[in-house]
């Protein structure tokens, strides 16, 4: 009897680690991102952030410096291993104040069930 769990879709692993984001619980992000994941350095030092290590203290040096939130407005487009998006993305200041509020065109890319990676395409 196979025990495993149902891997989850792309919409599935997609809105949760948009939910752990936004709520900036890096636990449960973790959990949606690949060991191997590379993310853009969105902190301005350029490059890309590279494993899984690297990925979560990015997201924890964003996370100590501003509140950031993404909310998606649409999909654009799906492939079995990456989703196209429009979505919304605010980033405040820790008091609150509004830094930025953009529209983003971004690319998320899955692997082995989870997010490996995003692209910016656009808005950021």
């Amino acid at each position: 009897m196979n025990t495993m769990p149902a891997m989850k879709t792309m919409p599935e692993v997609l809105e949760e680690a948009f939910q752990a984001f936004n709520t900036r619980d890096l636990p449960r992000l973790r959990t949606t991102l690949h060991v191997q994941g590379v993310w853009p350095d969105t902190l301005g030092t350029g490059g890309d952030v590279v494993g899984i290590e690297a990925v979560m203290a990015h997201f924890a040096q964003l996370f100590a410096m501003a509140r950031p939130d993404i909310q998606l407005i649409q999909v654009l487009e799906t492939t079995p291993d990456s989703v196209t998006v429009e979505a919304q993305y605010l980033v405040e200041d820790p008091q609150g104040n509004v830094w930025s509020d953009t529209r983003a065109t971004l690319i998320y890319h899955l692997r082995e069930g989870l997010l490996s990676g995003m692209t910016i395409v656009s808005g950021f």
